[in-house]
């Protein structure tokens, strides 16, 4: 590379590449940023609170909160409380939100497919082991 910073700049070609693939595909089923992990945390997980939400997806509560807010009012999950303890939320899937998680697992599982096209299972194998190394030395 002819850059001075190769691995910023391979870092940030990736995650933009990755983005913009994804966010074409996902932009026509109308989610806001961030509702996409929501729903395949709750299609994997089933019933979850809020808490676990923001644990799982790295983010703070208010943020959960105001995503789970629009999905409530689009259909795509309904909240209760917990009968063990009232001050839990939990959040699932409405039916209209399972059916959209699904989509969108899908769009995943094509992007990642697209990703590695042409790589072999060992060489992704490799990239992770690398990606999450550096991810270490980042987070030190």
């Amino acid at each position: 590379m002819n850059s001075q910073f190769p691995i910023e700049k391979a870092i940030i070609n990736l995650i933009t590449s990755y983005k913009n693939q994804v966010t074409k595909k996902m932009r026509p089923l109308g989610l806001y940023p961030g509702q996409d992990l929501i729903l395949l945390t709750l299609l994997k997980h089933g019933q979850v609170s809020q808490n676990k939400l923001v644990t799982e997806l790295c983010v703070d509560h208010s943020t959960i909160a105001k995503s789970v807010r629009r999905m409530v009012s689009v259909d795509l999950v309904q909240t209760e409380k917990s009968t063990e303890d009232k001050r839990v939320t939990l959040v699932s899937l409405t039916k209209h939100g399972r059916d959209l998680a699904t989509q969108v697992e899908k769009i995943c599982v094509t992007s990642e497919r697209a990703a590695t096209s042409g790589l072999s299972t060992e060489e992704q194998r490799l990239f992770i082991e690398m990606i999450d190394h550096i991810t270490k030395n980042l987070n030190k």
